[in-house]
């Protein structure tokens, strides 16, 4: 990618109020108090000479909501960093989680209550804090959308991520941890090659060729290797601004996984309806090669991106372009025979899921099309 290999990445660009931004102002001298502070820190029962850290997630981000922590995403998150753990559990059931990080015991509770024990002193368990606050950042609700951060960061809940505006660009060779964010992206990179294999063998498959997925499952774990890189990055800066930089390819993960569980539906229908498919009507079969054949060609784009605005402009143009054309094919599709017709209106609702996911990811990249 030129968007790469010239190492500049912009910063998000969320509003007032929006967690990620007010994440941003919560700050790494937290008070410790035994009454009214961000944190409480007394000796630990579980072992001599240690001390052990309670604290809220309401306190450290000043919400009175009682909902403030998504327990799916925190178990994703944790599942995701958990070769970085001695230990690791997460309960969903059981709203805890519970790993072992750098010597200590970390318990996580749903209502936000966190604990930590064995910490070596006072400043290595507030350390602590600050750093599982980055690497559980993404399941922290957002009081303005009410959806985990990491919704914001995709741009899935059409309220946080800000349009047209002026974007801040940072050279990642200038960071002191941005060696980190480069491999994200560059893994970033390998992971949309490989989508655009994907598709490819999907187009094959829209001609009656029988589709692997064997490639998909490499795609998966790229982007599991992405989320890694960039969770290290945002636990290991300094600062909590540049720590901010990592929203970008996890917002852009978080789609792509989306674009992932439909791949995997769009190849389970093609492969089950092969003979079906040979047997519809040419123009319409013709038609949704054509269609899919522009979403590959325009992911193609995504995937070679560059930090010019313009050309972000010009691809979002063509994706909805190509939205134009799926919604002429659904209704094309309520014509044909009623055999054909599940089949072909479920092809086209799956083109369509993966075309707006492009759309938001570009809106990612470009602060808005």
């Amino acid at each position: 990618m030129t968007y790469l290999a010239r190492q500049i990445i912009c910063y998000p660009k969320f509003v007032n109020h929006c967690i990620l931004k007010m994440q941003l102002t919560v700050k790494s001298d937290l008070n410790v108090s035994e009454e009214k502070g961000f944190a409480y820190i007394q000796p630990c029962a579980a072992e001599v000479g240690k001390v052990m850290l309670e604290s809220n997630l309401t306190k450290l981000v000043g919400t009175t909501s009682d909902k403030i922590i998504d327990f799916n995403v925190l178990c994703n998150l944790l599942n995701i960093y958990k070769i970085r753990f001695s230990e690791a559990q997460c309960s969903l059931t059981l709203g805890v989680s519970r790993v072992k990080w750098r010597g200590k015991t970390i318990s996580i509770f749903k209502k936000g209550k966190i604990k930590i024990r064995e910490a070596l002193n006072n400043e290595d368990a507030m350390k602590m804090l600050q750093d599982l606050l980055r690497l559980i950042w993404g399941s922290i609700i957002c009081e303005i959308c009410e959806r985990p951060a990491i919704y914001c960061a995709a741009g899935m809940c059409n309220k946080c991520l800000e349009e047209n505006v002026q974007r801040e660009f940072v050279n990642l060779d200038e960071l002191p941890t941005g060696i980190m964010l480069s491999n994200a992206l560059i893994n970033l990179s390998k992971s949309l090659s490989l989508l655009n294999e994907i598709f490819s063998n999907i187009l094959n498959g829209l001609h009656g060729e029988k589709i692997s997925e064997i490639r998909v499952k490499d795609f998966e774990r790229l982007l599991n290797r992405v989320d890694l890189n960039t969770l290290d990055f945002m636990v290991q800066t300094p600062d909590i601004k540049q720590a901010s930089l990592g929203f970008i390819p996890l917002g852009i993960t978080f789609n792509l996984k989306n674009v992932l569980k439909t791949v995997n539906s769009l190849i389970k229908e093609i492969n089950q309806n092969l003979e079906a498919l040979t047997q519809s009507n040419v123009q319409v079969k013709r038609e949704i090669s054509d269609v899919f054949r522009k979403i590959v060609n325009i992911y193609e784009f995504i995937s070679q991106i560059a930090s010019m605005r313009s050309k972000v402009k010009r691809d979002a143009g063509k994706f909805r372009i190509a939205l134009e054309d799926i919604r002429r094919l659904e209704e094309k599709v309520k014509d044909v025979s009623d055999e054909l017709k599940k089949f072909l209106s479920n092809i086209v609702k799956y083109f369509k899921e993966i075309c707006l996911t492009g759309l938001r990811i570009l809106n990612i990249l470009g602060g808005g099309v």
